[in-house]
C-alpha cells in the first residue's frame, strides 16, 4: 500500500515540476499545449474525480437541437458529453488551432462513430460562425494558454444568440491556471454577465451569459 502512495506522491510531484517549468518557459515564449500532452492531460483520474465530463457538461443547461462551440477540444472526452446532450439534431463544433488535435479527434470520432461532433482547424481570435448562430461556447482548460483571453470571449460573445453561454473549467495544477476572479474580470471585458460558478479553488466552473 504505502509503496503504491509513494509512487503516487512521486508521480504527481513530477507533474507539478513539469507544469512549473512550462509556466515558466511560457511567460517568455507563448505556444498552445503539444497535442501529444493531450494524452497525459486527460486522463482516466481527472475525468472521474476532478472534472467528470458528465457533470460539466450537465452544468452547461443544455437542450437537444442546441449548435455548441468547443474551444481546445484535446482527445473529445468533454467533447463527446455535450455532444450527447443536444442530439438527436444538435451539433458541436471543434475548434483547434493545431492540425494534428484536429485530425487525431477527427480519426477518434470515426472509429466510434460519432457524426455530430465536426473538428475544425481554427482562429478563436476570428471564428467562422455567422452572428448570433451559437447556443453555447464552452472552454476546458484552454481560454488561459490564449495571449488575449478577452479578445476571444469577444468572439465568443459575437457568436452567441441571446441568452447564450459561455463556459469556462479550469483545474490546478495546470500550469495556465487562473483564478475564478481573474476569468470573471476577462467575462466583463468581453460584455459577457455573470451567470452561475460551481467547484471549489482547486477546479472550478463558470458560466457567463449573453443578454
Amino acid at each position: 500500500m504505502w509503496p503504491l502512495l509513494r509512487g503516487l506522491a512521486y508521480f504527481f510531484l513530477l507533474i507539478v515540476a513539469w507544469l512549473l517549468v512550462m509556466k515558466l518557459v511560457r511567460r517568455f515564449y507563448q505556444f498552445p499545449i503539444p497535442g501529444i500532452l493531450t494524452e497525459v492531460i486527460d486522463n482516466p483520474i481527472r475525468r472521474r474525480f476532478i472534472q467528470n465530463p458528465g457533470v460539466i457538461a450537465d452544468r452547461m443547461h443544455m437542450a437537444p437541437g442546441m449548435t455548441v462551440v468547443e474551444v481546445g477540444p484535446g482527445k473529445g472526452s468533454y467533447t463527446k458529453a455535450v455532444a450527447e446532450r443536444v442530439l438527436p439534431d444538435g451539433k458541436v463544433y471543434a475548434v483547434d488551432i493545431q492540425e494534428s488535435i484536429v485530425e487525431r479527434l477527427k480519426r477518434r470520432l470515426e472509429r466510434e462513430g460519432i457524426t455530430n461532433i465536426i473538428p475544425i482547424v481554427g482562429d478563436a481570435y476570428a471564428f467562422s460562425f455567422e452572428d448570433e448562430s451559437i447556443d453555447r461556447v464552452f472552454a476546458i482548460a484552454c481560454l488561459p494558454e490564449i495571449p488575449d483571453p478577452v479578445r476571444v470571449l469577444r468572439e465568443c460573445r459575437r457568436i452567441l444568440r441571446p441568452g447564450g453561454i459561455v463556459s469556462l473549467s479550469e483545474l490546478l495544477p495546470d500550469a495556465d491556471y487562473p483564478l475564478r476572479g481573474t476569468e470573471k474580470r476577462w467575462a466583463k471585458e468581453a460584455g459577457l454577465d455573470f451567470m452561475e460558478e460551481y467547484g471549489n479553488f482547486f477546479t472550478y466552473q463558470l458560466n457567463f451569459v449573453k443578454k
